[in-house]
């Protein structure tokens, strides 16, 4: 009787077993991929570019549905162009005339965020001159600057308007210094030589001459960007600004890789880990990241339109451009609002 009993509490919980298995709802398929979208970002190349080599080695961009192809040109020109035609989707920009009279020509780039921009303790372009020439203050240096020759990356360049903004600040104008075009990577030899006695420059250059002794710097310019002033913006290309959720999309991936960079040298939180991943992606020796000038990145990718019209208004006094561009049309800050909405705000 047990024996019986105890075949027939088998026999039910299969039967009840089978029931629930015929009776469950079906389970869900696991979800479809998101669709990769291969994209491009154009640059001049350099560390300046964290942001995108952090979004793309921590994933971020592959979690936002992007392939991301670094493309490193020779020239602003040659970028604009690019993003003109829609051959590149996304780009780092200095802020050159080019980029303002694009508008004229009916190139319908927008800028939306920061790729390099200067705040105190990030600052990667700097006025250095030859050591005898440094004073006992910056007033004094530039006094000693009056009338000598200043390399730049050329007067079509942002770099003029800061260098013009640090004479001004002292008494001086465009007429008490000699400016040349000198390219970025002859700048240190050019001092060593004393064939220019300062020069506006950029890291990695900045970090090799003044870590070899060849000058010092003389200021770090932070006083004449305010916040949200960038000086090279991340500009998307008009086809990939229309595509509004690949937009806001992209921006936030972006924007975290940028954030993982503040927190890395502002925090020292995998600084060393970021470090390495820079220096490779940028092809710089590591120990100039490590002991370099590091590049102001916004990690709330902020815009300062008053900052872009004055740039522009400078321009525009030294017939680098013909006319005014429309700012309202030009600037859209409504991706990176969108993705720190999301993200909330860097603290």
């Amino acid at each position: 009787m047990n024996l019986r009993r105890i075949a027939m509490n088998c026999l039910a919980l299969a039967l009840g077993a089978g029931t629930y298995l015929l009776l469950r709802p079906a389970a869900l398929p696991p979800p479809e991929p998101a669709k990769i979208m291969a994209i491009s970002y154009s640059s001049l190349g350099g560390a300046t570019d964290a942001g995108v080599y952090l979004a793309d080695a921590y994933g971020f961009f592959r979690e936002a549905g992007f392939t991301v192809t670094p493309r490193v040109m020779n020239s602003i020109p040659s970028q604009v162009a690019e993003a003109a035609t829609n051959a590149v989707e996304v780009s780092g920009i200095a802020l050159a005339p080019g980029l303002f009279a694009s508008v004229q020509r009916n190139i319908n780039l927008r800028l939306v965020g920061d790729k390099q921009s200067l705040r105190p303790g990030f600052s990667a372009t700097r006025l250095i001159a030859r050591p005898d020439l440094i004073g006992a203050d910056e007033a004094d240096t530039m006094r000693n600057l009056r009338g000598k020759k200043i390399a730049g990356p050329g007067r079509t360049s942002i770099g003029f308007y800061l260098v013009a903004a640090l004479f001004r600040k002292h008494g001086m104008g465009l007429a008490d210094m000699d400016y040349v075009e000198v390219p970025l990577p002859d700048m240190a030899a050019a001092i060593a030589s004393r064939a220019v006695d300062g020069a506006l420059i950029i890291d990695p250059f900045l970090s090799r001459a003044v870590q070899n002794g060849l000058a010092k710097v003389v200021s770090d310019l932070v006083e004449f960007v305010p916040p949200g002033g960038s000086i090279a913006p991340i500009v998307y290309s008009e086809k990939f600004a229309a595509d509004r959720d690949a937009g806001v999309r992209f921006m936030k991936a972006y924007m975290r890789g940028v954030r993982v960079y503040n927190d890395a040298i502002g925090k020292n939180i995998d600084k060393d880990k970021v470090i390495d991943i820079i220096a490779k992606a940028a092809n710089v020796p590591l120990p100039v990241i490590a002991n370099g000038f590091p590049a102001g990145l916004d990690p709330d990718q902020r815009l300062n339109k008053a900052f872009l019209a004055d740039v522009q208004n400078f321009y525009l006094e030294q017939k680098l451009i013909e006319k005014a561009a429309n700012l309202d049309t030009m600037v859209d800050t409504s991706f990176a609002d969108a993705a720190r909405k999301d993200l909330g705000d860097y603290k």
